[in-house]
């Protein structure tokens, strides 16, 4: 007899990969990348991840870094991005960094 956890496994198996996908926000990425202006006050950081942290009921999504003093980012239901901090992000569309290859999906 099959357990549980072998019926998943030979349904996974039987699913090619290129099928499966998730999105933790439909329709936006899991994660954006961003280069912050200057949080230390020495450095920029240069290739800063932002993963999804909340969705508010009017569509507006907040991103945040998993550095120990977090930098946020929010994505307005229109997809503009507003992070006044953020050198590279700020006032753009989410589009425009999915193509760049700045944002995208953390499973596929």
């Amino acid at each position: 007899m099959f357990s549980r956890f072998h019926l998943l496994m030979l349904m996974l198996l039987a699913v090619p990969s290129g099928f499966l996908t998730a999105e933790i926000i439909k329709d936006l990425p899991d994660a954006v990348v961003c280069s912050v202006k200057d949080p230390t006050g020495f450095l920029p950081w240069e290739e800063l991840v932002f993963y999804v942290s909340a969705h508010t009921r009017d569509g507006s999504t907040l991103y945040k870094t998993l550095t120990s003093d977090p930098v946020v980012l929010i994505v307005e239901a229109d997809g503009i991005i507003n992070a006044s901090n953020l050198a590279d992000c700020d006032g753009r569309h989410i589009s425009e960094l999915l193509e760049a290859g700045r944002a995208f999906q953390l499973t596929r």
